[in-house]
């Protein structure tokens, strides 16, 4: 080993153990926090209640809801549920003379109905609520709130129809049962006309724990979101931030920044996904994102479909109750981290750390033949990671780190212990195969895992953890490995020079079997792109969300399929092969399948809201799992071989690959 191969290992080797210590804090600030909230809709506890007349808020208290999601209310609504009514003209003409004449006094007659709209208000809380935000009305809409009579009114001199959608309450009745039942209160507030100032007034009322914004958009977007924050601030409320994939509300991110992340993740599923689901369904769904996703928010929708509500719904909340209590969570009390970055000190140590392995990996391509030309890119990082500091643009330094070490680790992992020069299992005895292929797959996996230590540290701050800010380039990360590793596979990097190699290549006859091999890579490439990312192209079969939940009820973490099914055991089968096999046609797919695995690995690292330690386990499984499976079709392919030259299958089948 010459002296840079030696100083470049020996720079990854220090960079990745500052990188490994840098990320203690994350694990100790966020990761471990295990308190949670299960939020109960209010919309469909009105509506459970309305089914199930004798069902007390105490009851699912009982059983584990921690606090009641209390909803903004319209006019609209209002009306809808008896608390407010519009007064016309014939309403007017059947008041007894009395009220009619204080009516007049405050302006009020039959005539001036025509371009306004009056509303009797029917509820004290409403009141009470409606005189909070009676100079927002008057100032925005010129509405006049006065008494008369018994009762309260609300007046609009200027109507229109699209006013009914104005923020005037919130729903009191499921406040005060939230209280009485002891429950913490979580404001569900909306985007509708007069939002923000409704929130802001409803708040100093309220008093709740957490804000959990409805519809596609946070209160106040976009004009007012100064507003929202600065009064959220005030009142010191947290931010229920709704997992981006379930909705992704517009001004959540800016929302999240400009209250300096002072948020928790949030979890919730749609009403009818809720009533095609099984309890365990959706148990292993809510465990699975708070476990894997730093999820400590669960807004539950309950079972309103069906036969045997009571039941049915105590019961899935109980099961949930155990099942996080066993996973060693605690029900009630979450509340928001403090914002987290690591140093920029440690960005650059990782970023140090990437470009000594982008360094390696053209050496690489080069058989270390432009060492000295190579070493210009220590001075082109450091000039370009100068640059985006001075500009302010330490997110997208992190970026671009993050995107290198996913390109580049696994690349390395297979160029140096796959297609290096080494023989395979049918070379060496049994007993050194074993040992050596062991321990060359576990030198490809560890090499993957570093590219995935240099990843978290590069993108180690709130931004990315809570996904306000996103990991760019995800398809990229998958596609990129594997031009590169075809690069140096089919031209023989190193080994011959580019400008002979080109023409040999562009001069292969085309046969039927190469015309085979590419549709089957092609469709290779169409499952493989179509399955990464929160929103595949390609849905997910039923019968493998029951194996997933089989295996994640098994080995607490699910390991990914394209590790430790596809990628992981076809590398071992690929070391097995080893040097003598690589001229043979089918050794390209599994070159590229076998790639998957390390590919996958650094990919498990990106996915930022989830907890290291779950990473790390989830890589351990996909290790052992693809080692013994590897094994596996190893044996397999042992048996095939012997059937071939058994039959003498070689007479009928030629599959040598043309490149020499």
């Amino acid at each position: 080993m010459n002296y840079l191969k030696k100083l470049l290992i020996a720079i990854i080797l220090i960079t990745v153990i500052a990188a490994g210590f840098s990320l203690s804090g994350r694990i100790r600030d966020i990761d471990q926090t295990d308190q949670v909230e299960i939020v109960l809709d209010g919309e469909g506890y009105q509506e459970l209640k309305s089914l199930l007349p004798e069902l007390k808020l105490s009851e699912l208290k009982e059983n584990g809801v921690s606090a009641l999601a209390v909803y903004q209310q319209s006019i609209e609504d209002l009306i809808e549920i008896g608390s407010l009514r519009r007064l016309k003209n014939i309403d007017l003409a059947m008041l007894d003379s009395e009220l009619r004449s204080e009516l007049a006094a405050e302006g009020i007659e039959n005539n001036t109905l025509s371009g306004g709209a009056l509303f009797v208000l029917l509820s004290d809380s409403l009141t009470t609520q409606v005189e909070n935000l009676g100079s927002h009305l008057n100032e925005d809409f010129a509405a006049e709130i006065f008494k008369a009579g018994d009762y309260s009114f609300l007046y609009f001199p200027n109507w229109s129809e699209s006013l009914l959608e104005l923020n005037l309450a919130f729903n009191n009745q499921h406040l005060e049962a939230a209280r009485e039942a002891g429950l913490e209160v979580v404001y569900r507030s909306g985007n509708k006309v007069n939002a923000a100032a409704a929130l802001e007034k409803n708040l100093q009322l309220i008093n709740p724990k957490l804000i959990l914004f409805s519809g596609e958009e946070v209160s106040g977007f976009p004009a007012e979101l100064v507003s929202t924050a600065r009064v959220m601030q005030e009142q010191q409320i947290s931010f229920a931030f709704v997992e981006p994939f379930i909705v992704n509300q517009a001004g959540s991110r800016e929302l999240a920044e400009l209250n300096n992340y002072n948020l928790l993740r949030t979890h919730s599923m749609q009403q009818d996904e809720v009533e095609k689901a099984s309890p365990q369904l959706i148990v292993d769904r809510y465990l699975r994102s708070i476990r894997e996703r730093n999820v400590k928010v669960i807004l539950h929708r309950p079972y309103l479909e069906g036969t045997n509500l009571f039941e049915r719904n105590l019961n899935l909340l109980t099961s949930l109750t155990t099942d996080l209590e066993r996973a060693g969570y605690r029900i009630s009390g979450a509340e928001a981290s403090p914002y987290f970055t690591g140093s920029l000190y440690k960005l650059l140590l990782a970023l140090l750390g990437v470009t000594a392995a982008g360094i390696l990996m053209l050496n690489y391509f080069s058989k270390f033949k432009y060492q000295k030309f190579l070493n210009i890119f220590f001075l082109i990082s450091a000039a370009a990671s100068l640059v985006l500091i001075q500009g302010g643009q330490i997110v997208l330094l992190r970026q671009i780190t993050a995107l290198g070490a996913a390109i580049i680790f696994p690349t390395l992992a297979i160029m140096v212990f796959l297609l290096n020069d080494q023989p395979g299992g049918e070379e060496l005895s049994r007993t050194s195969a074993l040992l050596q292929i062991t321990k060359r797959f576990t030198a490809a996996v560890l090499t993957a895992l570093l590219g995935g230590i240099f990843i978290s540290t590069a993108l180690n701050s709130s931004d990315f953890i809570f996904q306000v800010e996103k990991f760019r380039g995800v398809k990229l990360t998958f596609l990129m490995p594997l031009i590169l590793i075809s690069f140096y596979y089919l031209f023989k990097l190193g080994e011959s020079e580019l400008k002979t190699e080109l023409p040999r290549f562009l001069e292969t006859a085309i046969k039927v079997k190469h015309l085979v091999l590419a549709a089957i890579l092609a469709l290779i490439a169409i499952v493989y792109i179509g399955r990464t990312g929160n929103f595949p192209l390609l849905p997910v079969p039923a019968w493998e969300l029951t194996f997933r939940s089989l295996i994640e009820r098994i080995l607490y973490v699910r390991p990914r399929f394209k590790e430790f099914l596809i990628g992981h055991p076809l590398l071992v089968l690929a070391l097995w092969l080893g040097r003598k096999k690589r001229n043979q046609l089918y050794f390209y797919p599994l070159l590229l399948l076998a790639s998957v695995g390390v590919i996958t690995t650094v990919n498990t690292f990106s996915h930022l809201h989830t907890p290291i330690m779950i990473s790390l386990l989830r890589t351990f499984h996909s290790y052992w799992l693809g080692l013994i499976i590897g094994a596996i079709f190893v044996i397999f392919y042992q048996l095939i071989q012997h059937f071939y030259k058994k039959y003498h299958l070689d007479e009928y089948l030629n599959w040598g690959y043309d490149n020499e």
